[in-house]
């Protein structure tokens, strides 16, 4: 392997994507802790369920960050279980799926995105916010993460 060669890690499963099901619409969880490592990026993979009554709305994923896994942006620390919809001010938007667009075609949604770890912290979390209109189905959210570094 050459110098500058970019190597892919394992695919590890996102920490706490349980909590992803049933969350009522106007609510938020945090999930997915990741301590990153030296990595120059982490490409992160989510399946979020969709109800076949959706008719509107979107599930937002938003980043929260912390440099010691205790105080974490927004005090929203992906470890923790509960609603945290009225906390997000601070945490990075990352990405919205249109939940409407998705259930017209399928009954879920997947979300692909990738966090650049040179301007994060060590530790990395997400947050989904369901503005769907719907209340996200019991079961078939899944997630998981590659990260990615240079030799």
């Amino acid at each position: 392997m050459a110098t500058g060669d970019i190597t892919f890690g394992a695919r590890t499963a996102l920490a706490n994507v349980s909590r992803l099901h049933s969350i009522a619409t106007g609510t938020a969880q945090a999930f997915g802790e990741i301590e990153t490592l030296g990595e120059i990026a982490t490409s992160i993979h989510l399946t979020v369920p969709i109800s076949a009554s959706a008719v509107l709305g979107t599930y937002d994923i938003y980043l929260v960050e912390s440099q010691d896994g205790i105080e974490w942006t927004d005090n929203i620390d992906p470890a923790n279980a509960g609603d945290v919809f009225n906390k997000i001010a601070d945490a990075k938007f990352l990405h919205s799926s249109h939940t409407v667009y998705e259930a017209t075609n399928r009954t879920e949604s997947k979300i692909h995105f990738q966090v650049s770890n040179y301007n994060t912290a060590k530790y990395i979390g997400f947050v989904l916010s369901n503005s769907s209109g719907q209340t996200i189905p019991a079961t078939g959210a899944d997630g998981d993460s590659v990260a990615y570094t240079v030799s």
